[in-house]
């Protein structure tokens, strides 16, 4: 057989490798590691049903979930050798915008001896500690999610994907346990918690993620 003939026969039926993606089994167990550690570590909050038919609950979820959901598109990019990341860091940075406009808006339309009390709830002091530590029960299937991408730039992804555990601990955290739901509590306490989660993660990236 020639060898033209040989390459011919060897390729013939070869299809292109589907990109790899993080994984979602272990995405969907750093969210339940999340919910079983709020639970165990800190507890649920009492009448927890009617907690959860408030509207400002859900905002405060939807602001974090939107946080981890653009981290980890920011993640896949990121872990995909030349590909473009601008797009998901400008939604990550539009949503914290966001955040920190509405908290401002909330805040210059507070009475002036309620802004304090508006701004640091009864929690500020410990509100990153606990996203942290639920971060911390929810910070390896995260990164093992990621184990199938190729990250060129491991600290940027290790960040990507802290501050995904961040955002998915922040979610648990503030849904069951956390009582404060105003646009400036949530907006300086969760992104200041969130962000430490993402610095944590750059580190760990270094390490972690080299390949």
């Amino acid at each position: 057989m020639k060898t033209d003939d040989l390459i011919d026969a060897l390729a013939a039926g070869l299809q292109p490798a589907p990109p790899a993606r993080l994984n979602a089994l272990l995405l969907a167990c750093a969210a339940a590691g999340s919910v079983v550690a709020v639970t165990l570590l800190l507890g649920v909050r009492p009448a927890l049903a009617d907690v959860l038919s408030s509207p400002t609950t859900w905002m405060k979820g939807l602001y974090t979930t939107g946080l981890a959901g653009a981290a980890l598109w920011l993640s896949f990019r990121a872990g995909r050798p030349g590909a473009d990341t601008r797009a998901p860091l400008v939604a990550l940075g539009a949503i914290v915008g966001l955040a920190l406009l509405w908290g401002a808006v909330e805040l210059i339309t507070t009475a002036g001896d309620e802004r304090l009390a508006e701004w640091l709830g009864r929690t500020w002091t410990i509100c990153g500690r606990n996203i942290l530590l639920v971060s911390a029960v929810a910070v390896v299937p995260t990164f093992l999610s990621a184990r199938r991408l190729a990250p060129t730039r491991p600290a940027f992804s290790g960040f990507a994907l802290g501050v995904a555990t961040g955002g998915i601990a922040a979610t648990a955290y503030g849904m069951l346990h956390c009582p404060e739901s105003t646009a400036a509590f949530v907006a300086t306490w969760y992104t200041l918690g969130v962000a430490a989660a993402g610095l944590i993660g750059a580190v760990a990236g270094r390490f972690a993620l080299r390949w």
